[in-house]
């Protein structure tokens, strides 16, 4: 299933990624359900990068691509996010 989700903050996509691989959800609702079910589903993640923001780009800029690529993929019906 497909997740979308974005790495801003300080720590950015290194700080997101190990958070995934760390405790196996990163705070994902529906990842968190998945890591209950089956602990080593961690180890089976592919992770891709779908657009690169500079450091001037707003939060408002890099929620709208988010919230595009969950529609565009289909993720909130298809996928592991949730509303």
């Amino acid at each position: 299933e497909l997740y979308v989700g974005k790495a801003d903050g300080t720590e950015r996509l290194l700080g997101r990624w190990s958070a995934y691989a760390r405790d196996g959800h990163g705070g994902n609702v529906a990842l968190r359900e998945l890591a209950e079910v089956d602990v080593t589903h961690r180890r089976h993640f592919i992770f891709s990068i779908l657009r690169v923001f500079g450091p001037a780009a707003t939060t408002a800029e890099v929620d709208a691509a988010e919230a595009h690529y969950k529609r565009a993929l289909l993720t909130r019906q298809y996928g592991l996010n949730r509303n």
